[in-house]
């Protein structure tokens, strides 16, 4: 059964785990000065540990 490599909690379903849909954050390249940063171009999934909130996957 896979646990939490944090916390050390057992995730048997996905019930096991905290959803929250975020907001992307990508770079972008400009030709001059620092790359700009572009928020809310598309969601991600981010599911964390109910137990310590330790990220476990994002898609």
């Amino acid at each position: 059964m896979p646990r939490c490599e944090n916390c050390g909690a057992e995730l048997e379903t996905a019930d096991d785990l905290e959803h929250e849909a975020v907001d992307e954050v990508t770079l972008v390249d400009e030709d001059e000065g620092p790359p700009r940063i572009q928020i809310g171009v598309d969601i991600r999934d981010v599911y964390r540990c109910k137990k310590c909130g330790k990220v476990l996957g994002v898609s």
